[in-house]
């Protein structure tokens, strides 16, 4: 059995820019975490500052792999909805 799909690229648009949006938020979180984080860690010493120091760049790390497929699946939703019209566009001019 076929199975229809409608896709509408004003709301693939739409989506791509909410969660571009959603990123640049979740970003500018981050980096205030990891300012707060930073400040702190001059008050730890010994293993628990090395620990720390540990724990801070690995979130470091996945917070920014995290921001980035934001990015990509935004970019890739942006894509969809430019592929989409232009397919459009070219089904209809072959329909005239």
């Amino acid at each position: 059995m076929a199975v229809e799909l409608r896709a509408f690229s004003d709301a693939l648009c739409d989506m791509g820019n909410r969660l571009a949006g959603h990123g640049e938020s979740l970003l500018a979180l981050q980096r205030s975490c990891q300012d707060a984080a930073e400040g702190a860690q001059s008050g730890w010493v010994g293993s628990s500052a090395g620990a720390l120091t540990g724990l801070l760049d690995r979130w470091a790390t996945a917070s920014a792999a995290h921001v980035g497929r934001f990015g990509e699946h935004s970019c890739g939703m942006h894509f969809a909805a430019a592929g989409l019209t232009e397919m459009e566009q070219t089904n209809a001019a072959s329909l005239r």
